[in-house]
């Protein structure tokens, strides 16, 4: 019977700025986890002992790397509940893996979708970003190769939200 893999969630952001949007204004971000479950998926479909699910440090992992992302820009990151320019809300609700059982061959199906809601200047902006992939792989995947399928989702999720100027312009 197939082992449950709890997968090591580190996202880290690209975000290159070539200008500094933030300009010193503050901005408090609040991660949440919407999600229902925090079962990602199942190595083997039939086997439910198989799941995969993430670490639970997974939310303030999150919000590090979104607090890099900001400074990067130019924000001034201050803590959910003060005084902020902007009020930013971001919920994990997909954090996806999905194998189907065909023959010998596997479909493999993974993504990461990150909701937002920022409040600022009495104006209210909400998005979604989603970043997935569609494989074919003979072998289930190790707990190595799922984190990095579904880091690499959530790290090009979450940089499209910080990169998202509609989220912090008014």
């Amino acid at each position: 019977s197939a082992t449950p893999q709890i997968v090591p969630m580190t996202p880290s952001l690209a975000v290159t700025a070539s200008s500094s949007p933030g300009n010193g204004r503050t901005i408090a971000i609040e991660v949440i986890d919407v999600r229902g479950t925090e079962v990602v998926g199942y190595r083997d479909p039939t086997d439910k002992q198989s799941k995969i699910t993430t670490a639970p440090e997974i939310l303030s992992y999150m919000q590090r790397a979104l607090e890099d992302g900001y400074r990067r820009l130019g924000f001034e990151i201050v803590p959910v509940g003060s005084e902020a320019d902007i009020a930013l809300e971001v919920r994990l609700s997909e954090l996806g893996y999905d194998r189907e059982p065909d023959g010998v061959m596997r479909n493999l199906e993974t993504g990461a979708t990150v909701e937002a809601t920022s409040v600022l200047s009495g104006k209210t902006v909400n998005a979604i970003y989603r970043d997935a992939q569609d494989k074919t792989t003979v072998i289930a995947p190790s707990v190595y190769d799922n984190a990095e399928i579904l880091n690499s989702h959530l790290n090009a999720a979450l940089t499209k939200l910080v990169e998202d100027e509609r989220l912090t312009t008014e």
